[in-house]
């Protein structure tokens, strides 16, 4: 009978290595390899007082940590737990975890797969899903490298609307709908607060737009009248300029104050467009427009837009064109003169910075939060205490995603989008060719009251 074999080893001997979060030392005493089992590895960490392995999630693995010398703070889901010399604490999977030093401390920890799990999180890329428009052009169809194809106005990058949803493209779940998957899947994909507040449903949609001919002259329902008019979400939306032909405009608010009768007036009489605020079009210009706000893009113009998931828009004017079908579009002219805030604002575009290899804070808002990155080298993002998904737009130059917990790794093409999902919303952003420019459209559930939200989104959305 063969003899059991025995591994022995002396802790000291071990040689430390940085851990996973850059803080810290850690000496693996059983590695993944060498296991033979689910165990991924045991190790003991050691962190100086003050360090902070910042907060993270394994969607497929569980841990423990035992705490050997010293005091720790732990931070699960956001509820701190104290730990001191010979405690224990388990960290189920698909739980934020957070580990603070207070003092010098050594920590072993343990860590197990549960392999039912694996493959199923992972950054979701999605097919194509374009729009024929009457203002549509052909510029969508050449940057995804498609054959030549005309009216195509709107690229939906990530949807979840019932009318025209993603299909998944890539692992696990390809040839799925996006709706579908979340649904089985809601906390960790959404993040456990979005799938709170937003029923389990997706709360944004992401797009590409190409305007060649003028878009309407529109605006969109708040929260509270799109459920009362259509048993929907209202819609705030934002646009990024990716390009803009010599001359090109967009018209976002009023440059004059209007009665809802002068508004009727100027519909009936073809003058509206003479009472918006005109603004001449810049690549990496921002508008954000909130529900109520009268707006339009003009011809010449390619952009990037972050919405609330809903498709009901109010056409004020439509320059008196046939649609695809040779009839007029529908307008809603009534339903607008409710929905518009015919207040003026000093400002409409919105102002940021825009540095190289940092995450420029774009907007913020109760609706979603905006990032743009200028990268010419790897970019760790790790959005963990967001508790949220994270779409990802690849504006310029081709990048890698690779997430760290489980080194799921996709390409992101210039001109396409992916979703990552909260549970594994700790990643690097890896240039391909040089340098990559990212927009990421997220949730932010850090704040600690609607009240500082909506501050801070007075603050800079309104400008």
């Amino acid at each position: 009978m063969e003899k059991r074999k025995v591994m022995k080893r002396l802790l000291s001997e071990i040689k430390p290595v940085t851990t996973s979060h850059d803080v810290g030392l850690k000496r693996v005493l059983l590695a993944a390899n060498e296991s033979g089992c689910s165990l991924t590895q045991i190790a003991v960490t050691d962190l100086k007082a003050g360090e902070v392995a910042q907060a993270h999630i394994h969607p497929d693995m569980q841990e423990a940590f035992y705490v050997m010398s010293g005091d720790l703070d732990v931070l699960l889901d956001n509820e701190l737990t104290h730990c001191h010399a010979d405690e224990f604490v388990y960290v189920k999977s698909c739980v934020s975890h957070e580990l603070r030093a207070i003092t010098d401390v050594r920590v072993m920890t343990i860590g197990c797969v549960i392999e039912a799990q694996r493959s199923k999180l992972y950054p979701m890329l999605f097919e194509l899903n374009l729009h024929e428009v009457v203002w549509g052009g052909s510029k969508l169809a050449q940057w995804k490298g498609l054959a030549e194809m005309d009216h195509i106005g709107e690229s939906w990058e990530v949807s979840a609307v019932e009318s025209s949803p993603s299909v998944i493209a890539n692992g696990t779940w390809a040839g799925y709908v996006l709706p579908e998957v979340i649904a089985k899947m809601p906390e960790a994909i959404l993040g456990r607060e979005v799938a709170k507040r937003y029923g389990g449903k997706l709360p944004l949609l992401v797009k590409f737009l190409d305007i060649r001919g003028n878009l309407s002259i529109q605006v969109h329902p708040d929260d509270e009248m799109a459920k009362r008019e259509h048993g929907k979400m209202g819609k705030t939306e934002m646009w990024y300029v990716l390009d803009a032909e010599p001359g090109a405009c967009l018209y976002s608010g009023f440059k004059q104050e209007l009665t809802p009768e002068e508004y009727k007036k100027k519909v009936e009489d073809g003058t509206i467009v003479d009472a918006l605020a005109r603004h001449e079009a810049h690549v990496g210009d921002v508008f954000y427009i909130p529900s109520g706000r009268v707006h339009a893009a003009c011809s010449g113009v390619l952009l990037a837009e972050v919405q609330q998931s809903s498709d009901v828009t109010y056409r004020i004017f439509d320059y008196n064109r046939p649609g695809l079908d040779g009839k007029p579009r529908e307008l809603h002219t009534e339903l607008a003169a409710k929905a518009l805030n015919y207040k003026v604002e000093n400002e409409y575009r919105t102002e940021y910075s825009n540095l190289e290899n940092r995450a420029n804070r774009v907007v913020d808002s109760p609706f979603f939060s905006v990032r743009v990155m200028e990268l010419k080298e790897p970019f760790h993002r790790n959005l963990i205490k967001h508790d949220s998904f994270v779409i990802t737009m690849c504006l310029k130059g081709d990048c890698k995603l690779r997430v760290r917990s489980t080194q799921a790794e996709v390409v992101l093409r210039e001109g396409f989008s992916c979703l990552i999902p909260a549970a594994i919303a700790d990643y690097d952003v890896i240039p391909m060719s040089g340098r990559t420019r990212i927009l990421d459209a997220f949730i932010d559930n850090r704040e600690p009251s609607l009240a500082a939200r909506l501050t801070r989104f007075l603050r800079i959305g309104m400008k």
